[in-house]
């Protein structure tokens, strides 16, 4: 957005905890590298280098801390827009008004609800039409990389060889689109899970590509509209595997501040997490999970 960012990570502060040292330099150096290339992807020293810092236990300790602080990526994501923003502006000082705001999402539903809802905050300001022409979202990446994939299935179809596909493949430079996810800058669905990375198979209901875009497309075309209106009847199924109702699924959609409140997720989630912090009750703003302190001593 013009003014303000929205962004979905899942932070892991025990996970560089079990980083090896030259684990750790390396994933540093990939994100402060020394040099870079023109398209300003990192330019990595080699691993004798890498196995040459590793000894460095000041740097290992210093990388082992901040790849797992959730506060240092965010510094790290706002001090290039601010340096740039304010070369731009020819000024200088604090271009950004406050601290980032945080809401932990504690389940599938509310992870998938909030990254559909920041998809669509394009088409809420009126500032994009529909998700794939909304720049900077995840939208628009799972679209075009969808797109690529497509066209690579497409040249295969239709070539008269492996060979003459593979040329107009390297020619046309979508060679390397081998599944709909392809070269994506953002998580793939798959890893689009509230367990991702936990041990063990996964418990929850992952969406499918295109079963993320087909919501994000529904819902955004709902949004679009400002009201309820005729729900596309594709809409249901993927909600169900979430737990969720079309018509609790459309109030959401359509009512500002959805967001709020340090957690978001359904009654047993919440109650779950107020029992981690040692509260009573984790107060929910949203209406997608709806339940009041009164329902979770009933369900206790």
């Amino acid at each position: 957005m013009s003014n303000h960012l929205h962004v979905v990570v899942r932070f892991d502060p025990q996970g560089p905890m079990g980083w090896s040292a030259e684990d750790l330099v390396l994933r540093w150096l990939t994100a402060y590298p020394p040099e870079t290339f023109a398209d300003g992807s990192p330019k990595l020293p080699d691993a004798a280098v890498i196995a040459e810092l590793a000894k460095d236990h000041e740097l290992v300790e210093k990388a082992r801390k901040r790849l797992g602080d959730l506060s240092w990526f965010m510094k790290a994501l706002k001090e290039p827009i601010s340096r740039r923003a304010n070369r731009e502006d020819g000024c200088r000082g604090t271009f950004w008004e406050g601290r980032f705001r945080s809401t932990a999402l504690l389940d599938q539903a509310a992870l998938i609800a909030a990254m559909v809802y920041v998809d669509l905050n394009p088409i809420r300001a009126k500032v994009a039409k529909t998700p794939e022409a909304s720049p900077g979202t995840s939208a628009a990446a799972r679209a075009t990389a969808r797109n690529r994939h497509r066209s690579v299935v497409r040249v295969r179809q239709r070539a008269n060889s492996a060979a003459q596909a593979e040329n107009v493949l390297k020619t046309s430079g979508v060679e390397s689109a081998t599944t709909p996810e392809s070269g994506l800058w953002v998580a793939t669905m798959e890893r689009c899970r509230i367990d991702a990375g936990l041990p063990g198979p996964s418990q929850v209901a992952t969406l499918t590509p295109d079963e993320y875009l087909t919501l994000v497309d529904v819902s955004g075309r709902i949004v679009r509209a400002g009201k309820k209106g005729a729900i596309p009847p594709e809409l249901a199924p993927i909600l169900a595997r979430l737990d969720l109702k079309v018509e609790d699924w459309v109030d959401f959609l359509l009512s500002p501040r959805q967001l709020l409140g340090s957690a978001l997720g359904a009654l047993a989630s919440r109650m779950a997490e107020a029992a981690r912090r040692g509260v009573d009750w984790v107060r929910n703003y949203c209406s997608l999970f709806a339940g009041s302190p009164a329902e979770a001593k009933r369900a206790a």
